[in-house]
Parts: structure tokens; C-alpha cells; sequence
């Protein structure tokens, strides 16, 4: 059954051609590679055109806007699968893959009944002694917990079961794909992920990860460091979209004050370091993000802006 690779970048430079590279490079590589491009520079297409010319399992994807990376993901999608991919495996373009991993994950996938998502150790690029994650807990109610809180810390040295993975990298079937509906283009980035396992849960499909199937990351952005304005402000807005999509009244009583908290923490964290752009970022995410919880539309983020 083939396996295509969807990697979404906007000017991702050489971290973009790392990860194909690493595809390229795996034990039992994918059939194809779509790499969406997010309406980059003419400079930064260029490159893409002149890094893969000459390599046909790779094709690249030129959209004329910008759809973050659940449009993005669901362009590629539809583009493998127009080209008879029956599997799916979604990458940032910061990641890249040890050579044994989609054959591990493909494997697990296999073996795991039931299952429509695969997904493997992720590792700091900086530090690849650290686990970033080995399967996530998706529980609505306690969306806003630190991650660290709700890790699991199952084996290493096989495949388990998980509620959820993180959607750096992960591996699905074409039927859980197209159960759940693709990835929510109104979310467009953070927490897209988690309302993608939340709908393959509700579809019947399970989840599982693969500890031996390594894949490096880059790019980790909590709300205790890293953020940008753009991004907290999708990160503050996007748990009401999100619960607004997948909760029910049970979710709110224990969600908002966790949310409140997450958030509050976070302005107070980035104020005391002077980044008052970052605490006003956080405060209209918040606010649009309760809009929509009362019935109010996304607007969307625009593209996404460099760190200061």
C-alpha cells in the first residue's frame, strides 16, 4: 500500500529541503512527496524548483495563498490522493526522519487494529536526548494542562496505544483521513492536530505510537517561551475554536479555568521579560477566540510573521 508524504512549508529554506532530503533517505521511502508551498517568495520557489528538478518522487505543490497548515496539509492530502496514495504521513518541514522510521511507523500502523494514526518518538533538535513526545492525551476538558503534566511515559521499545499524537509528524490511513474530513482549515495552525485525533476517536479509529520511529524537531513553541505575536495569538484563540468544535457542556466548568490560567501565566511570564507585544497578542487571541465560542466566525490570521 503506498505511503505519500505531505510537507508544508512557507519559506522553510534549508530546514524544508532537510526534511525531503530525509524522506529521500528512508529504508522503505515513500511512493511521493507533495511539499505544499504556502505562497513564499518567488526566490524561496525558486529554490524548491531547483532542489528537486531532477527527483520525481517529489512533487511540488504551488498554492497562489497562504492556507496555514491545515489548508496546507489538506491540499497535499488531496493531491496524493488523487495520485493513489492509500496513507498519509504529515511533516512539518522542521522535521527530519531517522532512516528506519516510516518503515517502523507503516509497521505499527499495520500490526495495530483499528488504528488510523501512527506516530513516532519525537526528539529536540537541540538536545535529541529529549523526548518532546511519545503519544499525546487529548481530554477536551483538560486542553489547556501543561503537556508535561499529561505525557505519556510508556515503553520505548515497542508500539502502544495513545488517545493522540502530536501533528509534527504523524501517519494516516486514507479511510481515517477521509472519516474525519481532513484538518480544520478555520483553526489553521496549533491545535489543529488535536481536533484531527479528537474526529478520528469519534469515527472509531485508534491511535498508535512507535517509540522506535525517531523523527528530530525543530521549532517547539510553548506558552512559557518562543512565541511569536502570530503565533500567540493563535495559540490563545485557537482552544475555543476547538472546544467550541469538539466539546460539550460537560467540557467548560474544568477548560476555562485551566484556560484562563495557561493564558494569565503566559502574559504575566512575557511582561516580566518587557515582551508586551506577546501579552497584547495573547490578549486578542483570547478575545477572538471568544467571540467565536458565542457564535462569532474566525477571521483568519494572515501569514505568519517573523519573531521580532
Amino acid at each position: 500500500m503506498p505511503t505519500s508524504a505531505v510537507v508544508v512549508t512557507w519559506e522553510g529554506g534549508e530546514a524544508t529541503r532537510r526534511c525531503v532530503a530525509s524522506l529521500l533517505a528512508q529504508r522503505r521511502p515513500p511512493a511521493t512527496i507533495v511539499v505544499v508551498d504556502n505562497a513564499s517568495s518567488a526566490a524561496e520557489r525558486t529554490e524548491l524548483e531547483r532542489a528537486w528538478a531532477r527527483e520525481p518522487r517529489v512533487h511540488l505543490l504551488l498554492l497562489d495563498e497562504n492556507r496555514q497548515f491545515a489548508g496546507g496539509m489538506n491540499a497535499g492530502a488531496a493531491h496524493a490522493l488523487a495520485h493513489g496514495a492509500t496513507r498519509l504521513l504529515f511533516l512539518n518541514n522542521d522535521t527530519v526522519l531517522e532512516p528506519e522510521a516510516l518503515a517502523r511507523l507503516e509497521d505499527a500502523l499495520e500490526a495495530a487494529p483499528g488504528a488510523g494514526i501512527a506516530g513516532p518518538r519525537v526528539v529536540d533538535l537541540a538536545d535529541a536526548s529529549r523526548v518532546i513526545t511519545v503519544g499525546e492525551r487529548h481530554t477536551l476538558p483538560l486542553l489547556c494542562m501543561p503537556r508535561t503534566w499529561l505525557r505519556y511515559r510508556g515503553p520505548l521499545d515497542r508500539a502502544f496505544p495513545v488517545q493522540g499524537v502530536m501533528g509534527c509528524a504523524l501517519l494516516v490511513t486514507r479511510a481515517c483521513f477521509e472519516a474525519v474530513g481532513g484538518f480544520p482549515a478555520d483553526i489553521e495552525v496549533y491545535y489543529e492536530d488535536v481536533d484531527f485525533c479528537l474526529g478520528a476517536r469519534a469515527a472509531g479509529f485508534t491511535a498508535v505510537v512507535e517509540p522506535r520511529a525517531i523523527v528530530v524537531h525543530d521549532g517547539i513553541r510553548g506558552f512559557a517561551a518562543g512565541l511569536t505575536p502570530w503565533a500567540a495569538f493563535l495559540k490563545a484563540r485557537n482552544p475555543w475554536l476547538l472546544v467550541r468544535r469538539r466539546g460539550t457542556w460537560a467540557t467548560w466548568p474544568v477548560f476555562v479555568p485551566t484556560y484562563a490560567a495557561m493564558v494569565g501565566t503566559s502574559a504575566l511570564l512575557y511582561a516580566l521579560r518587557g515582551r508586551l507585544d506577546i501579552v497584547r497578542a495573547l490578549g486578542r487571541g483570547a478575545l477572538a477566540g471568544l467571540r467565536v465560542a458565542f457564535g462569532g466566525t474566525p477571521v483568519p490570521a494572515g501569514a505568519p510573521r517573523p519573531a521580532a
